[in-house]
């Protein structure tokens, strides 16, 4: 059956006329709101909760900037209506509810994950005990799966038992949802650092941890949602909303048009990288830091154009082996001329390349192939990640530390911006992007990070706000626009 999406006036913050793209039908829409403030409200709020299940009362209590219905215990009483709380500037949470009677939790909505998690009542690891735990004691609905549940994350790891419950986002009700209460949390998910109480992952069900169906998929399974896509709109600014819409897109949100990029391997939301430049200059930083000592490249090398009197020895050799490879390819193309059997050999050696005239390097094939650089899009981690000798690069261009991400903000406005080539597209991530202002400490940092154990490039956060970005599960593409979301504070 569908139905309508009926937006209640604090939806008009995002625009003077709201329009949804496929706005008859089941879309919903889960603005996202930012803070600065660590001490919000939301922890007053269970401060009191913990207070009130002392003395026997209800024990479910959230932010008061949340809507909640105090008879169904029901978290979104207006259709596609939720509002949500950002502590740190560094990464978005939303409400959601599981069981019958509701037990409400805040998660984060998370790109590069699979699993849905939240903290169970047999959880006594301290950051349980800051968040509110799920009781499946309270619930008709539950269903114990009787697995094990274990994930290491980048920054800890969670255990715990599977069950199964009715969740409820976004006004969607998922009957019979699996999903892991945690047993144990590592320090990193404690207050003040983290205030959500756990995730919700939007990866694909192949990355998913114990075999668990993720919530989008059995949404689309089920036919939940009119279309198989989810859409992303991070707004910037302390306490300002953003947007994640289940089963379709807002066109409102972007400007231009969408740029999809083929998902190279569904697991993650993961896609072909080939390089980053810096303001105008013409080289490809990916391949100018790979294997080389990147302390002494000089860095009008990547920013502008270098004559070869300002190349080192190395990169005459490096010339020389290019000019090389040319002449090889050239010699190989006359051959074929005369040998058309030569041809057809070269074609079985190879894998077909895409139709699309953007992608212009072979795409990988098989399960497990992938190009030789790529890149996930990833809700959950705030900044950007990438190889250490890139990244040392960047820094030493833009004038951070490359150890500790510090620099001075007096030069802000002498930063050019990155260009990163995704899916054959040139994405432009300026300074207020890759550089992170502490609001409090009035401080700046560098926003690309090294990461010396991923086999990709995580673009997180920093990069996503700037975009607003579409995921299509059955299609496996991500479509890019530059956003378009005026600045709205609550």
């Amino acid at each position: 059956m569908k139905r309508t999406v009926v937006l209640a006036p604090l939806a008009l913050l995002f625009v003077s006329s709201f329009r949804l793209a496929h706005a008859a039908g089941n879309v919903v829409s889960i603005p996202l709101q930012r803070s600065f403030n660590r001490n919000s409200n939301i922890l007053v709020t269970r401060r009191i909760a913990r207070t009130r299940k002392q003395q026997g009362k209800d024990m479910m209590q959230l932010a008061p900037d949340v809507d909640f219905d105090e008879d169904s215990h029901d978290v979104e009483p207006d259709f596609g209506q939720v509002r949500l709380t950002d502590a740190t500037d560094t990464y978005y949470y939303g409400v959601i509810s599981v069981g019958t009677p509701s037990q409400n939790f805040t998660v984060t909505f998370d790109t590069g994950s699979a699993n849905m998690w939240i903290p169970g009542v047999r959880c006594t690891s301290k950051a349980c005990l800051q968040h509110n735990r799920y009781d499946h004691e309270l619930s008709s609905t539950y269903q114990p799966l009787n697995g094990q549940f274990a994930i290491q994350y980048g920054t800890g790891e969670v255990r715990g038992v599977t069950s199964q419950d009715t969740v409820k986002v976004g006004g969607i009700t998922i009957k019979a949802q699996p999903f892991a209460e945690t047993i144990s949390e590592d320090e990193v998910f404690e207050l003040p650092d983290t205030e959500f109480d756990g995730l919700f992952g939007l990866a694909f069900k192949s990355l998913s941890s114990g075999g668990l169906v993720p919530p989008m998929t059995k949404m689309i399974e089920e036919a939940l949602v009119d279309e198989p896509v989810f859409a992303f709109a991070l707004s910037e600014g302390h306490r300002s909303f953003g947007e994640l819409l289940l089963g379709g897109y807002n066109e409102l949100h972007y400007k231009g048009e969408l740029r999809w990029m083929r998902v190279t391997r569904a697991k993650y939301w993961q896609v072909s990288m080939e390089g980053i430049w810096y303001g105008d200059g013409k080289f490809n930083m990916l391949s100018l830091s790979k294997d080389r000592d990147v302390s002494k490249i000089p860095l009008d090398l990547v920013t502008g154009n270098p004559t070869d009197a300002t190349l080192p020895d190395p990169w005459h050799q490096e010339k020389a082996d290019e000019a090389a490879e040319k002449a090889r390819k050239k010699a190989r193309r006359k051959a074929k001329e005369s040998d058309p059997d030569m041809d057809l050999e070269e074609k079985r050696r190879r894998p077909p390349t895409d139709s699309s005239p953007k992608i212009k390097k072979l795409l990988p094939t098989g399960p497990d192939a992938s190009p030789e650089t790529s890149a996930i899009m990833d809700t959950g981690t705030s900044f950007l990640l990438g190889d250490p000798s890139s990244i040392q690069l960047i820094s030493r261009i833009i004038g951070a530390d490359f150890h500790t991400g510090d620099m001075s903000c007096a030069h802000l406005s002498e930063l050019k911006s990155f260009w990163i080539s995704l899916g054959g597209f040139k994405f432009e991530i300026a300074p207020e992007h890759y550089v992170y202002r502490d609001p409090v400490k009035k401080t700046c940092s560098s926003a690309w990070v090294p990461s010396y154990d991923s086999p990709f490039w995580v673009l997180g956060d920093s990069f996503l706000r700037a975009y607003y970005a579409v995921f299509d599960v059955k299609e496996k593409k991500v479509g890019l626009a530059p956003i378009n979301m005026p600045l709205r504070h609550f």
